[in-house]
């Protein structure tokens, strides 16, 4: 227990590293760097060198519904799997029913594609990955991570992408009160990680501060939310990440008096960790529906 005489540290006082990351450009003039547009994208981009704080301190109070993500303890029993089909399936089958019981939600889906995403930057723990050209081949194991600051899923996008998942996966369609889309970030190589996923504080964005951007992706126009950059926002990482503990950050709520989703994005943390091991990681996507 912390002694009373012992000095709180503030947020601001955080250790903390830089990082670069792309953002939607502001205004033409805009005193930045021009940065390419990510893939599927037509909005300008700009780069600017980002304070990321370590959110290991104040863990116990960051909450989904203030600043938008949360770092918990899970293990996963499919860890060491090297088939990255296998490890799809394996986690999805641990995965699923464990949001359901701590959002205790009615019921939980999953995206049809690019619902559960591996990344390997560098790294070699996955082999086996199919090569026989389908769709689902190409997204199998991705050797790249989204250094561009943004919210996967602009407010629009959120019941339409629900609907049209349903849809492709011959999912009956049910009424419901609220729908979440949930996004979970585990790492799976050792620490430190070269390429770490940054979290925005959900509460530090004024509606300003984000466009809606159509993307094509998967053969579909999904209208996700970029940040423009303000030195007002506040980033955060988790140095040292296992494969026993992961992110869960809120990408769409149905429910507005729930505003914060965080926008993210992975950068190159090299500059304060230059022997950093090649990031490999499991992204998942879930639909939490409540009755």
């Amino acid at each position: 227990m912390q002694s009373s005489s012992t000095p709180q540290v503030t947020r601001d006082e955080l250790e903390c590293v830089k990082g670069q990351m792309n953002f939607a450009r502001r205004a033409p003039d805009e005193k930045a760097p021009e940065a390419a547009a990510p893939i599927g994208f037509d909005i300008p981009f700009v780069n600017y060198d980002v304070t990321i704080r370590n959110a290991r301190p104040i863990v116990d109070e960051l909450s989904l519904d203030k600043e938008g993500f949360v770092l918990l303890q899970h293990k996963i029993s499919c860890a060491n799997e090297r088939d990255p089909d296998v490890f799809k399936t394996k986690y999805l089958e641990e995965m699923v029913p464990f949001i359901k019981d701590y959002f205790n939600a009615s019921w939980v889906t999953t995206v049809d594609l690019g619902g559960v995403t591996l990344r390997s930057i560098g790294g070699n723990t996955f082999g086996g990955a199919a090569s026989d050209g389908t769709e689902a081949a190409k997204h199998s194991v991705r050797n790249f991570g989204a250094s561009f600051a943004h919210c996967d899923y602009a407010p629009i996008a959120g019941p339409q992408v629900a609907a049209r998942d349903d849809q492709l996966q011959g999912n009956e369609y049910r009424m419901y009160s609220r729908l979440m889309i949930i996004q979970a970030w585990r790492a799976l190589s050792s620490p430190p990680q070269n390429f770490p996923l940054a979290f925005c504080d959900g509460s530090s964005i004024p509606a300003t501060d984000l466009v809606a951007a159509p993307q094509t992706k998967y053969g579909a126009k999904i209208a996700a939310w970029i940040p423009y950059y303000s030195p007002a926002h506040r980033w955060y990482y988790f140095p040292d990440m296992t494969r026993d503990e992961f992110v869960l950050f809120k990408g769409y709520d149905s429910d507005t008096h729930y505003k914060p989703r965080s926008a993210h994005s992975a950068f190159d943390n090299r500059r304060a960790y230059p022997n950093a091991k090649p990031r490999e990681s499991v992204e998942t996507r879930f639909y939490v529906y409540y009755d």
